[in-house]
């Protein structure tokens, strides 16, 4: 956001939410978003509508540490679980526009290898690294 709003760049990417209220403000244009298809209620073109073939979502990860055992792994999934089938969780996830996607255990760990390769390719193909 700070390299946006001072001029140091031209483009950036994040999270719908984090931008919004520069959006609002006029102090930044959205130009495109990487999620499948239009996020409700905003007049924004996805990337492939603009012609690139770019899905990436913007999630979010709760990791435990190193060792820890199997019984510690499933209680942290199961707390998880149940803070997302909460009313706070339900409010936070209308306020943002975010889209629920709760993943645990191998098909997370699964999801994360994946995005991360395909993170990658994008960066290589587009020239970032």
């Amino acid at each position: 956001v700070a390299a946006i709003l001072g001029g140091n760049v031209s483009i950036g990417g994040s999270g719908y939410s984090e931008f919004q209220p520069y959006i609002e403000s006029g102090k930044m244009r959205p130009i495109a978003i990487t999620a499948p298809q239009r996020i409700k209620g905003l007049d924004i073109p996805t990337m492939k509508e603009l012609g690139y073939n770019v899905e990436i979502g913007n999630w979010r990860g709760v990791y435990g540490a190193p060792g820890i055992t199997p019984q510690q792994r499933q209680v942290l999934i199961d707390m998880v679980v149940k803070a997302t089938k909460s009313k706070a969780w339900t409010e936070a996830l209308e306020k943002n526009g975010w889209t629920p996607a709760v993943l645990t255990g191998k098909a997370f760990e699964d999801f994360v290898d994946a995005e991360f390769a395909s993170l990658r390719a994008i960066m290589h193909k587009s020239g970032m690294v």
